[in-house]
């Protein structure tokens, strides 16, 4: 009873494992597909290794930019899905670094700024005073 229990799981997750590795929604050209032969048809569950992943343009630029490959004409048509996984992971965190190194950045320069406008004695009250003032004056005028 155990075993029947277990080996259905096992089914259950091997056919769903699919639609969790991978986020990915592409539109295909069927005029464009290669027509198979008949003896070339093959399921899925029929083919042993690792499941592949077919790569578009931004999968290749992906790859390269995290050194997988040396080249864009490099990379081949398919890959593993750990390939990608790991590929994705990668250029994730190199985008969440430069995202903050850029905010680091933006910070010491509003800093800088700031104290510089402080040294010439402005403030933010100051400007809001001044665009209250002239909006009074606008209003007057009409």
């Amino acid at each position: 009873m155990m075993s029947r229990q277990f080996t259905r799981g096992a089914q259950l997750y091997n056919t769903t494992r699919c639609f969790t590795r991978s986020s990915i929604i592409r539109d295909i050209n069927k005029d464009k597909m290669p027509v198979q032969k008949s003896n070339e048809t093959a399921k899925d569950s029929d083919v042993l290794g690792p499941q592949m992943h077919r790569v578009s343009n931004f999968d290749k630029r992906m790859l390269v930019w995290v050194k997988r490959y040396p080249s864009i004409a490099d990379v081949p048509k398919d890959v593993t899905a750990d390939c990608i996984l790991n590929s994705r992971s990668k250029a994730r965190i190199k985008c969440c670094n430069y995202m903050i190194v850029a905010t680091v950045v933006g910070c010491l320069i509003s800093i800088f700024l700031g104290k510089r406008e402080a040294a010439r004695g402005g403030s933010l009250r100051k400007q809001r005073d001044e665009w209250f003032q002239e909006q009074l004056a606008q209003n007057k005028n009409k």
